[in-house]
């Protein structure tokens, strides 16, 4: 959807509600210049500005967003201190064990720290060992309380909370853009119909003509005015990792601040971002294609944007020859030409597909991983920067 003006949706509504005001001084001298300005004109006008005015403002949506990226970060630290903690107690419970961490997932906790939806797999795994008859006694004899153990579940459901309410945000604030231009696109219709109309009933009243104009005639240039102050960088290196789903851009000297932007259509566009951070994660894979830019701040405004057009390109071929390895135990597989990473999910034969866990997420070709008596079935995907493969499905029964 494209805006029908040149100008911010505060500027369109300030000027509707001046608009408004004025016409229905001179109604009837715009109804005798033609007779679809006669009521319901003026009070549809007034409903329409209320519906424009009654959607909330960009910086509703960003202050919203704001905070919903503030309770994450909080409820991340959370869970990086308990996860800490848990692996004091493992080395506790088993002092000369270097490989006993890995088990409860020690080995992805470094990229799991960062990215909230990796780190929800890691506590839902590390709840599984803590909670199995094979490590469960040993670690509340080492201090790590059965609390301690539900808690760590506790987390993991109140971390994907917070991150499906970002998500559903995310897309009801594109959604609301849609909403929004519509809605004061049809305000600047009928505010265009009223200036027309006035350029000619005011040819001769200067006062009025110039009043009723949407623009200044002579000096509009549909851009901001001058003022002589060198202009800010623009932020540089700006990119989306995409194993990661952080969108990153370096810091300008003198910034004070970044404005990140999304758009499908590279016109509309939604901020995602507006603060002093030089990073922000999408919690989900961005659209197949969307567009991007990053802006500076400070005291003398915004620098031109950087810009980033993303299209994903998911031409890699899925890891072959997919194997579970008994003697090890695990599971191995052949590399994938381009790919720089490996994600690997597991779920029993009682589960289903939406119920599938992240078992790994890195670079190597083999996967060590403790056999449990069932029916199981192992996926995997080749990763790059531009996408992913297709999942190649094994499944294997491990006997009494």
């Amino acid at each position: 959807m494209t805006k029908k003006f040149n100008k911010t949706y505060d500027e369109v509504l300030t000027q509707a509600f001046l608009f408004k005001s004025e016409f229905e001084l001179d109604q009837s001298i715009f109804e005798d210049f033609s007779s679809r300005f006669a009521e319901p004109f003026a009070e549809n006008f007034s409903e329409l500005i209320e519906i424009a005015d009654d959607i909330p403002t960009s910086d509703d949506d960003l202050n919203t967003q704001t905070e919903l990226s503030h309770q994450l970060e909080l409820k991340m630290e959370e869970c990086r201190a308990h996860y800490q903690k848990l692996l004091l107690h493992i080395d506790f419970a088993w002092p000369n064990d270097d490989s006993k961490p890995k088990i409860f997932g020690s080995n992805l906790y470094p990229e799991a720290r960062r990215v909230p939806a990796k780190f929800v797999d890691l506590l839902q795994e590390a709840y599984r060992d803590t909670n199995s008859d094979e490590y469960k006694s040993t670690l509340i004899n080492a201090g790590f309380t059965e609390s301690n153990i539900e808690r760590i579940d506790e987390l993991a459901n109140e971390l994907q909370g917070k991150l499906n309410a970002q998500h559903a945000f995310i897309k009801r604030t594109a959604s609301r853009t849609n909403e929004r231009t519509t809605a004061f696109n049809n305000v600047w219709e009928v505010m265009t119909q009223i200036s027309n109309a006035a350029k000619l009933i005011f040819k001769d009243n200067p006062a009025k003509y110039e009043f009723y104009l949407l623009y200044p005639e002579g000096n509009y240039s549909g851009g901001g005015g001058g003022g002589g102050s060198t202009p800010i960088a623009a932020p540089s290196n700006f990119r989306y990792e995409f194993a990661e789903r952080m969108i990153r851009w370096n810091s300008v000297s003198g910034a004070t601040s970044y404005k990140l932007e999304s758009s499908s259509d590279n016109t509309n566009w939604t901020v995602l971002f507006d603060g002093d951070g030089t990073e922000f994660y999408t919690g989900e894979i961005l659209p197949e294609h969307v567009y991007l830019r990053i802006k500076s701040r400070n005291a003398n405004g915004l620098s031109s944007p950087a810009s980033l057009s993303i299209v994903y390109n998911l031409i890699l071929n899925g890891p072959a020859n997919l194997t579970h390895v008994p003697a090890m135990p695990g599971f191995t597989w052949n590399p994938v030409a381009n790919a720089t990473a490996y994600e690997v999910q597991l779920r029993d034969s009682t589960a289903t597909d939406d119920d599938y866990i992240n078992i790994y997420f890195g670079n190597s070709t083999q996967l060590y991983h403790a056999d449990q008596v069932g029916t199981f079935y192992v996926r995997i995907r080749a990763w790059n920067n531009e996408g992913t493969s297709a999942w190649m499905l094994l499944a294997y029964v491990i006997a009494p």
